[in-house]
């Protein structure tokens, strides 16, 4: 069930919002290197905060709840993997985040033949990965994995929701892919220029694509708006 026209118009941000959450995941990415020791993860995290403040301001119910949910996670890890050595539980906050975006797409999941080209591709994508990062990872191969697992059953679960515009959303938890595959190739396989710049500017459009492809296409029953009442039989 879609959320009407004028209901998909009140939950999408407005340009002063967008505006916003340009200009500080801009100002993050472009002087990361200016802040000072321990300041950074505060600009890190507020692009995530002005989804939150979002996500709280116009969901509702379930969507909320678990929408919420994921960019607190997230919110964590951004922290955590801020400073040196905290790597692990960085990946910790994010594979809670995954599994939780998991569960609200699973809530909206419907099976559809025609999807199943992005299924194959997200899992023709994971494949690839493993095989060439996971052997680099050495005695982190086993939380790699499972982390990788985790955020392709995210992808996928997100390309089966039921909403004609579900790309939207799709495209999000790719880019979430990419960006955690470019994490990954930097500390991992070969550190390389510009690898910051990529990974920030791929994470913030995953998320920003996510929350707000979901916001305005939900249904109204996941967000705990009433459904509209069955048409009448004849």
């Amino acid at each position: 069930m879609k959320p009407s026209r004028v209901t998909a118009t009140r939950l999408v941000p407005s340009l002063a919002w967008l505006l916003a959450f340009a200009l500080f995941a801009l100002l993050y990415i472009s002087l990361r290197d200016v802040f000072p020791h321990g300041v950074g993860w505060f600009f890190k995290v507020i692009p995530i905060a002005l989804l939150l403040q979002l996500v709280v301001a116009k969901a509702s119910g379930k969507t909320r709840n678990y929408l919420v949910a994921a960019l607190v996670l997230s919110g964590i890890g951004d922290t955590l993997l801020s400073p040196d050595g905290l790597f692990i539980p960085g990946l910790g906050a994010f594979l809670l985040a995954q599994l939780t975006y998991t569960a609200l797409f699973l809530t909206q999941f419907r099976w559809r033949v025609g999807r199943l080209p992005w299924a194959s591709a997200i899992l023709a994508y994971t494949l690839a990965c493993t095989l060439f990062i996971i052997p680099q990872t050495g005695d982190l191969q086993l939380v790699t994995t499972v982390y990788m697992i985790a955020i392709s059953l995210m992808a996928i679960s997100a390309g089966f929701r039921d909403d004609s515009q579900f790309l939207w959303v799709a495209l999000g938890a790719l880019l979430f892919m990419v960006s955690d595959t470019l994490i990954a190739i930097d500390k991992f396989v070969s550190p390389f220029a510009g690898s910051d710049v990529a990974i920030m500017a791929t994470y913030y459009a995953a998320q920003l694509l996510i929350c707000v492809g979901t916001l305005v296409s939900c249904p109204p029953d996941v967000t705990g708006n009433a459904p509209a009442a069955p048409a009448p039989q004849e």
